[in-house]
């Protein structure tokens, strides 16, 4: 069994077997990559990466079988097959960017889309320990690379804020001042209201400094008068 199986990984030429074995590697690598970022309740999860690998994986399986198959072939070039995959993955990509409430939201998402094309695309060429790797190289920069981040933020975090008032005329002056005296460096502030209900919606953008922690600010927040509830939008 285990000579077999030695056999399949091995062989160079696109088989149903390796295929198989290839598109299976795909498959459990994607959905390593999906389920860190499914626990992180990011709307690109389990279902999305396994299908990015996946798709990759077999751009590649195609881009190898073509010429295999069909050595007299004198028009195209089947690479681009496997070239277009990063072009595609791209569009993907952009799409998990969003900027909104002041702050760019999506980067890691949009980078960990890409890396996962590129991880189906190396087992689909046949270089099963690379995309092993780079599938074990990819979680530890998600899950470890997060809080060295935090460490190394000498300069302080960014934070963007979102206040409900029950005041459709809130004080921002009293608020701004609030969040200064907390320790934190406004960048960007807007604000919407709602006359019918009665209430606004704050939301701002700020730094802070590495000694002063969130929950400080989001205190501080939360004593001033007709504020209802401060969230911090990840």
């Amino acid at each position: 069994m285990t000579e077999y199986l030695s056999e399949i990984l091995s062989e160079d030429h696109i088989t149903p077997a390796n295929t198989i074995a290839r598109l299976v590697l795909s498959l459990i690598l994607g959905l390593c990559i999906g389920a860190e970022r499914q626990m992180r309740r990011h709307d690109a999860g389990l279902r999305t990466f396994s299908l990015i690998c996946l798709g990759s994986t077999c751009a590649v399986i195609i881009s190898i079988w073509l010429p295999q198959t069909h050595p007299d072939m004198l028009n195209g070039d089947p690479g681009r097959i496997a070239a277009q995959v990063l072009a595609g993955v791209g569009f993907i990509g952009a799409g998990a960017i969003v900027k909104s409430k002041g702050g760019v939201q999506g980067l890691t998402s949009a980078a960990c889309i890409w890396q996962t094309a590129i991880v189906g695309m190396t087992a689909g060429a046949g270089l099963y320990m690379g995309a092993i790797v780079m599938t074990m190289m990819t979680l530890f920069i998600l899950v470890t690379m997060e809080r060295i981040e935090r460490l190394l933020r000498i300069d302080g975090e960014n934070l963007v804020l979102t206040i409900t008032l029950g005041t459709p005329t809130p004080e921002m002056r009293k608020i701004e001042d609030a969040i200064r005296s907390a320790g934190g460096k406004l960048k960007e502030s807007s604000m919407s209201a709602d006359m019918t209900m009665g209430t606004s919606t704050v939301t701002f953008r700020l730094t802070l400094s590495s000694t002063i922690s969130q929950a400080e600010i989001v205190k501080a927040l939360a004593a001033q008068s007709d504020v209802t509830s401060v969230n911090i939008v990840e």
